[in-house]
């Protein structure tokens, strides 16, 4: 049986950007470079899809992908399906459209699982910029002194009351990168998941939560059935490709030497 397997979902038929992980960016498709990404992490990883062009395009490559349900409604269904063909003890969900996530982060996501007690896990940065934190494009995660989500919201959170008071760059900055675990404060999530296997298996038969459906965020449905996320801090930001214009921003990015 695998210890960690990276499963990369990856669907053609995006409705605001079709063709979306084949689309090059700085000289390779998309989808190439989380892949790259993933193998510099991990000893295994599969591309799950539904459509073959994606396919044979990871496996023109060298990797491996495996071809999954059209009816697939989000990138978990398409992991817990891969979870059913290929054993392992911990999945990770790694975002097919983030070009931009690290193999640092990846690495550190895997290391939550140390602690025999977490069941799943997830990454976050810092809010470098108050308009960040204002944007609902970014996902916000609040963090507990434990290094537990207590929350995860596309709203500005948490309100300030007193904002002239109580305000400050610092609440977005109090926690250094280094030792990779969140000791509390407000971050940027990343597009980024861990699962045990049983806890895997149990999530995608929850129907989606009240929040969930809310936020549109599948990681309060965890929450919501009281599993506690683990959530491993990086320096390493990631912008999640959602929209061409957003090929562009992180093409720029590529361009300049962005580290993965």
């Amino acid at each position: 049986m695998i210890d960690v397997l990276g499963v990369i979902p990856a669907r053609y038929a995006s409705q605001r950007f079709p063709g979306k992980p084949l689309k090059p960016v700085a000289g390779r498709p998309l989808l190439q470079w989380v892949h790259e990404a993933a193998r510099k992490a991990l000893r295994h990883v599969v591309v799950a899809t539904d459509d073959r062009r994606i396919l044979d395009f990871v496996k023109q490559t060298g990797g491996q992908a495996v071809l999954t349900s059209s009816r697939c409604k989000s990138g978990t269904d398409r992991v817990a399906e891969v979870a059913r063909r290929i054993p392992a003890k911990l999945y990770l969900n790694i975002q097919g459209d983030e070009p931009l996530m690290s193999a640092r982060t990846i690495r550190r996501v895997v290391a939550l699982h140390k602690d025999k007690a977490v069941r799943m896990g997830t990454a976050a940065t810092f809010l470098r910029r108050e308009t960040v934190w204002r944007d609902p494009n970014n996902v916000k995660v609040l963090v507990g002194q434990s290094g537990r989500a207590l929350y995860f919201s596309r709203a500005p959170i948490p309100f300030f009351r007193n904002p002239d008071t109580d305000f400050h760059p610092a609440v977005f900055t109090q926690i250094s990168p280094a030792g990779g675990r969140s000791t509390g404060g407000v971050y940027k999530h990343l597009g980024i998941y861990s699962y045990t296997a049983e806890l895997l298996r149990r999530f995608v038969r929850w129907p989606e939560s009240v929040f969930e459906k809310a936020e549109r965020l599948e990681q309060l449905r965890a929450l919501e059935n009281g599993v506690d996320i683990a959530v491993a801090l990086t320096p390493d930001d990631s912008i999640g490709v959602d929209v061409p214009a957003d090929a562009v921003k992180v093409e720029v990015l590529l361009r300049k030497g962005h580290v993965q």
